[in-house]
């Protein structure tokens, strides 16, 4: 019992390490499937495929049920004029026709025959707008797993960044310390001491800054993912380098944003049939069982026939409209030609934007290269010149210097891989969600 108290203080720091705990890359993509963005466009989809399924009710019959009452000022009267006669008098003689309290009620079926195909573009125009909202919900969570990989990287950069100058000034403050001693014998002038002085404090003043931009990333990251991150975890390893040819063809078929405007095409040839509809006539059926009287029982007042119950048809057909209907017409098919005219700008506007991504990329493996053959000749210039130093043989301005460099050179190299990851990544996501999650292991089937 004398232990509780310590067991739960274990407990809560388990706990505290837990909420602590860095968050890796796939944590945080799981955390973008539950952000804020993505839940209200699954409300939308949602509400489009209602839409969609309530447009299929135009291909069904509709059933109707009315009941109405009123209570008239005057008995309904007819009027008759009386000739002149030898039994009664001339005048104008008022016969009551129906009763002050009328009730009526039916039941009303109806169903259109053919409406110049109206009815199936409206349901197939529905259709696709249901699948378009899918598309955008995909998209965005697309775009969303591109913010996110980037701040991430971002995140990683500074983190290595930070080690890095932290390196720096460890090795900045051990050189401080020799230089004070050597200065204490009289063998340093106070120059080349406050020299090393001032780097040590311009070292702390780029880790201060360093810090800043890190907790600025996580708290964007956090805001995007509507999750609190505190940290991230590097990741173990890149997917496999993307390819140019695959990566193109992929995009141009199975992006979302690019099959999002293949089917507002489908949509907009929608459009061109239902404004064809106005062309054509249109034919309807109905049925009722219609009854009246001067009580809700409906059976009729003694005057009129209670049941006015009836099967009948209509037909239409507009000859004229003032031309409205031809130019509805034309204004659909340039929507529609305008709409594939965008799609093919838009799918050459992708290729161009591939084509600038894997040129970055190699860009950024050249550079990689270089930044590490740099940290190479760094770490052997520092030791050359701290080795020199040691021997007075080198000026404090010239080991502050090299230990900077060194930093310099290690945060740079660190920047370079964390940019890296986020390009290949970001070409992945280029050629569409699903090549991204496949190539990522996060799903095994495709997007229905």
């Amino acid at each position: 019992m004398r232990n509780r108290p310590f067991l739960r203080l274990i407990f809560g720091s388990m706990l505290a390490a837990a909420a602590l705990q860095a968050q890796t890359y796939r944590q945080i993509l799981a955390d973008v499937d539950r952000s804020l963005a993505l839940k209200s466009a699954e409300q939308l989809e949602k509400a489009a495929s209602m839409m969609a399924e309530a447009a299929k009710g135009r291909n069904l019959p509709s059933l109707d049920a009315h009941l109405s009452a009123a209570y008239l000022k005057d008995t309904p009267l007819l009027y008759i004029d009386v000739p002149p006669n030898p039994i009664v008098p001339a005048g104008r003689a008022a016969f009551p026709m129906g009763t002050k309290e009328q009730w009526r009620g039916d039941i009303t079926l109806s169903y259109p025959l053919f409406t110049g195909f109206a009815v199936t573009a409206a349901v197939d125009k529905a259709a696709f707008e249901a699948q378009i909202a899918r598309l955008k919900r995909l998209d965005l969570k697309r775009n969303l797993y591109l913010q996110a990989t980037r701040l991430f990287s971002a995140v990683t950069a500074s983190e290595a960044i930070l080690k890095a100058r932290e390196k720096g000034l460890e090795a900045i403050e051990a050189a401080y310390k020799k230089a004070k001693g050597l200065y204490d014998n009289g063998l340093l002038p106070p120059a080349d001491l406050y020299n090393i002085e001032a780097k040590k404090y311009a070292m702390e003043a780029q880790i201060t800054e360093t810090r800043s931009q890190m907790r600025q990333l996580l708290n964007r990251l956090s805001w995007l993912i509507d999750t609190p991150v505190s940290d991230v975890e590097p990741p173990a390893a890149a997917a496999a380098a993307p390819h140019k040819g695959p990566i193109l063809r992929t995009a141009l078929r199975a992006r979302e944003d690019i099959r999002a405007l293949s089917t507002a095409l489908h949509a907009d040839a929608a459009d061109e049939t239902l404004a064809k509809s106005r062309f054509y006539p249109t034919l309807g059926i109905g049925a009722a069982v219609k009854k009246q009287g001067n009580t809700l029982a409906l059976n009729g007042d003694g005057y009129t026939n209670g049941d006015r119950s009836y099967v009948g048809a209509e037909a239409s057909w507009n000859l004229f409209s003032g031309f409205a209907d031809r130019h509805r017409l034309e204004a659909a098919r340039a929507k529609t030609l305008a709409a594939r005219l965008q799609l093919n700008d838009y799918k050459k506007r992708v290729a161009m934007e591939l084509e600038n991504a894997f040129a970055r990329l190699g860009a950024l493996q050249s550079k990689l290269l270089s930044a590490k053959m740099e940290v190479k000749a760094q770490q052997e210039y520092y030791k050359l010149t701290e080795g020199r130093f040691e021997n007075q043989l080198a000026s404090a301005d010239e080991l502050s210097r090299a230990i900077a460099d060194l930093a310099a050179a290690r945060a740079k190299k660190a920047a370079l891989e964390s940019e890296i990851f986020a390009q290949q990544a970001a070409i992945h996501l280029m050629a569409g969600l699903e090549n991204f999650e496949k190539s990522y292991r996060l799903t095994s089937g495709p997007h229905r």
